[in-house]
């Protein structure tokens, strides 16, 4: 499985490269008017790459959190609970009283 995760690795560095060698050409890119940079479009493309995986991080880095948080919340809650029921089976295999045994005629005894 290691093998193919190389190969794959190294065929997607391939396609990167090739594509950032074939597309040096020098683009316009116009934010405001009378703001423009002129930049090679594969720095354009990746600076836009760039900028959409830090936005998405920041738009998951709450969910993560809160489901780190109710994952913690969850196993205090298991482990309090197995506490409990470990102490309750540790209190009924040592019984308090002495158990009566039904005694007479009715038993054949």
């Amino acid at each position: 499985m290691k093998v193919f995760n190389w190969i794959v690795r190294i065929a997607l560095f391939l396609v990167v490269l090739t594509f950032s060698i074939r597309n040096t050409d020098i683009v316009a890119v116009r934010w405001l008017p009378g703001l423009e940079v002129q930049l090679p479009l594969i720095l354009a493309l990746l600076s836009a790459f760039i900028l959409g995986v830090v936005f998405a991080w920041l738009i998951l880095v709450p969910s993560w959190l809160k489901a780190k948080r109710s994952s913690s919340v969850a196993s205090k809650k298991l482990a309090k609970v197995e506490n409990m029921q470990s102490k309750s089976q540790a209190d009924a295999s040592a019984p308090s009283e002495p158990i009566a045994l039904p005694l007479g005629p009715g038993h054949g005894i």
